[in-house]
C-alpha cells in the first residue's frame, strides 16, 4: 500500500468515525433514542404525554442540522415544520384523540413531488429555485391526511438524472455525474460507507431514512424500491403495485416509466 492510499484510507475511516460519533452524540432527544424508532413508539409516547409532536420535530431539526452537512440528504427544512406540529398538539390536547395514523410522523420528501407550501419544488436545480407549485400532489394531501408532517425535502439526482425535450431523453449519468449529486444539495452520501454509491436519483430519501433524519421518504418507481434502500441497508416497502397514482403532482422532467407486459 503506498502513502496515497494510506492517506485516502485513514481520512475515509476518520470521515466515518465522525459520523458515528455524531449518531451517537445525536441519538437521544426528549429522554428516547430517536434511532430505529417506530410510529408505534411514538404514538404512545404521544399518548401517554411523555413526547409532544413540537418536540420530537425539534429533535429531527436538530438531528438533520448536525449529521446534514456530511450526508448531504436534506435540501430544505419545511419552516412551518414546528407550527404545524403544535397545531398537532393543539389538536391533540382538545380532542385527546390522534389526528391521523401518521400523527406527528416527520416526513421528507423528494425534491421532485410537490408541496403547496412554503418550500421549493426544484428536483435539486438551482434553475427552478423559487418555484411551488400552489398545489400538494397527490401522495403529500394523503400524508397531510394522515396526520404527518412534511419536514422537508430530500436531495436526488438532479432532475432525476433526466432531462426530456422534444421526446429525447438525456441522462446526466452519461456526463459524469454522480447518482444523489445535485447542484443544490451537492453529493448524497452512503451513511455506512461514504465512499459508496448511495443508489440512484431517490439517493437523499433512501440515505435520510437510513440515518434516522426522518421516518420516511416516499418516492415512485416500482423497481427502485428495492434499489436504493438496498445500498444504505434497509427494506423499501410499497403498499399495492399500480393501487395509487403517486405520480400526480410529481416532476415531468423524468421520463414516463416503461414497464413489461
Amino acid at each position: 500500500m503506498n502513502i496515497f492510499s494510506l492517506t485516502l484510507l485513514l481520512a475515509v475511516n476518520a470521515a466515518v468515525f465522525q459520523l458515528l460519533h455524531l449518531d451517537a452524540d445525536m441519538s437521544h432527544c426528549c429522554k428516547v433514542d430517536i434511532r430505529e424508532f417506530t410510529i408505534q413508539a411514538a404514538h404512545k409516547l404521544l399518548m401517554n404525554g411523555t413526547l409532544s409532536s413540537a418536540s420530537l420535530i425539534k429533535c429531527y431539526i436538530r438531528r438533520i442540522r448536525v449529521m446534514n452537512p456530511q450526508l448531504r440528504a436534506v435540501i430544505e427544512i419545511n419552516p412551518d415544520a414546528l407550527t404545524i406540529a403544535h397545531g398537532l398538539d393543539d389538536y391533540f390536547k382538545v380532542h385527546r384523540r390522534l389526528a391521523g395514523t401518521l400523527h406527528g410522523v416527520p416526513i421528507l420528501v423528494k425534491d421532485n413531488i410537490a408541496t403547496g407550501d412554503n418550500m421549493n419544488t426544484t428536483a435539486g436545480s438551482w434553475a427552478l429555485l423559487g418555484a411551488k407549485p400552489k398545489d400538494d400532489a397527490k401522495v403529500i394531501k394523503q400524508l397531510r391526511k394522515a396526520g404527518a408532517i412534511i419536514l422537508g425535502k430530500a436531495n436526488l439526482s438532479e432532475l432525476s438524472g433526466y432531462l426530456r425535450l422534444n421526446q429525447l431523453t438525456f441522462s446526466f449519468l452519461s456526463f459524469k455525474a454522480q447518482p444523489g449529486w445535485s447542484s443544490r444539495g451537492g453529493q448524497t452520501k452512503n451513511p455506512y460507507r461514504l465512499r459508496q454509491t448511495p443508489g440512484g436519483s431517490s439517493s437523499g430519501s433512501a440515505v435520510a431514512v437510513a440515518a434516522n433524519l426522518a421516518f420516511g421518504s416516499p418516492w415512485h418507481g416500482y423497481r427502485w424500491i428495492r434499489h436504493k434502500p438496498s445500498c444504505s441497508g434497509f427494506h423499501g416497502w410499497i403498499p399495492a403495485k399500480y393501487r395509487q397514482n403517486i405520480k400526480q403532482g410529481d416532476n415531468p422532467v423524468i421520463p414516463k416509466p416503461r414497464f413489461s407486459k
